[in-house]
Formats: C-alpha cells, structure tokens, sequence
C-alpha cells in the first residue's frame, strides 16, 4: 500500500488542497491563490497524485456530494478544453 498526496501545481483553482495535500474540496465561491504553474489545469477542475501507480494497485475514497474520480496518464492535456482520458 502506498499514501498518495496530490500535486499542487496541477489543482485547477477552484479546487482547495488541505489535510498535507490529500484532500480536494471544490471551492465555487472563491479561485485559489495558486501560481500561475505550466501543469495547472485551467479548464477542467482536476488534480492528479504526485505518485505514479504501476501494477495492480486499489485505493480507498471518501467522499461528500457530487465527486468524479478517474485514473489518467501523466501527460492528460491540462490547457483548454480537452476530452483526453
């Protein structure tokens, strides 16, 4: 079993990072004070793991509302509109 901490300078800012960056809350009302980072998203509201996964490998979530969870590859497009995987 591995932790897995997200990647702050991937979070579109309207997602909030908390708990050492291993949890997300969206945020509608007020845009983080992200720097501006080359792999930030911009359109989508995602963040991705600073970790890499390989092999067979499981996770456990918990969560509240509405919540989209994926599994993508390292170089998903992270500028524009993009339907990338």
């Amino acid at each position: 079993a591995c932790d897995l901490t997200l990647d702050p300078n991937t979070a579109h800012t309207r997602l909030s990072l908390s708990e050492g960056n291993r949890k997300v809350t969206c945020v509608w009302e007020q845009q983080q004070s992200y720097p501006d980072h080359p792999e930030r998203f911009d359109y989508w509201y995602q963040v991705v793991c600073r970790e890499s996964l390989t092999g067979r490998c499981y996770w456990e979530v918990e969560w509240s509302g509405r919540a989209d969870i994926s599994v993508t590859y390292k170089g998903i497009s992270r500028k524009g509109v993009s339907y990338d995987c």
